[in-house]
């Protein structure tokens, strides 16, 4: 099974954040480290280990460090927005 995590990073303008990283930092079960960019459109996508709630963080230059929130249940693509504060 295989949970996707969809998601956009955006500034306080709603602007994309190119080459944002985000990952998690907590979730139900162990995992490596698993983390992404996201691309030129501020576009992303994170692969849930199982389902379950995480933790995920984001971090960009220029951009304070900001955490979301998100539980994933089955095969259900999630779509997530992370915005960023200076």
């Amino acid at each position: 099974m295989c949970n996707v995590i969809f998601g956009i990073v955006r500034d306080l303008h709603g602007n994309p954040v190119a080459q944002a990283r985000v990952y998690f930092t907590g979730g139900p079960v162990p995992w490596p480290d698993i983390a992404t960019l996201t691309d030129s459109d501020g576009v992303f996508s994170l692969s849930a280990p199982s389902a379950g709630t995480y933790e995920i963080e984001c971090v960009a230059d220029g951009f304070m460090p900001t955490a979301a929130r998100v539980t994933v249940t089955g095969d259900k693509e999630i779509h997530l927005e992370i915005w960023l504060r200076t």
